[in-house]
């Protein structure tokens, strides 16, 4: 169920014991990414956003794909929740979000996608709403919906491109 814009709790979708460690847990994940600290971020991903990967390969992988100089992927810098949606896989999270790539800065609607696992909130990913981006005042709208829905049930996109690119690939033992 989609929440209107500018309500004051953009998690009420989220049953409410749940609710303040979630808005924790994502504002760890946005610094994290924000602050590159990919072992940190590591322990903020979803088993399907690792994609069997273990924290020196993941770590490995966000570098490589999240270059100052050159990168394949944007920067998390910010991001606002405004609204959550239940999904197949979880709950999808829509807000203003901030990211940068390359010193060019980007501004939009972004989805961020949050699943419950051992207990606790992980996140299998996020990216912008459109390509161009959204324009956030869109967000006003109570009526807003995403063009199209992201699939999350597979690893995030720098894991993925990180396996293709036939780097050996270190995996987890089993929990």
């Amino acid at each position: 169920m989609s929440l209107a814009g500018g309500v004051s709790e953009p998690f009420s979708s989220i049953p409410a014991e749940q609710r303040e460690a979630l808005a924790k847990r994502l504002r760890t994940y946005v610094e994290a990414y924000r602050d590159r600290k990919w072992g940190k971020l590591y322990d903020l991903i979803s088993d399907t956003g690792k994609g069997g990967a273990d924290r020196k390969t993941f770590a490995a992988a966000m570098t490589a794909e999240h270059g100052k100089n050159f990168a394949q992927m944007p920067d998390l810098l910010e991001f606002k929740p405004d609204r959550t949606e239940k999904s197949d896989e979880g709950f999808d999270i829509y807000g203003c979000g901030k990211a940068q790539r390359e010193g060019m800065t980007f501004n939009g609607i972004v989805v961020m996608h949050a699943v419950r696992e051992r207990d606790d909130w992980s996140f299998t990913g996020w990216t912008f709403t459109e390509f161009p981006n959204e324009p956030c005042k869109a967000l006003a709208d109570p009526r807003w919906q995403p063009g199209n829905r992201m699939k999350w049930n597979r690893p995030m996109e720098e894991v993925a491109n990180f396996k293709s690119q036939g780097v050996p690939f270190h995996v987890d033992s089993p929990h």
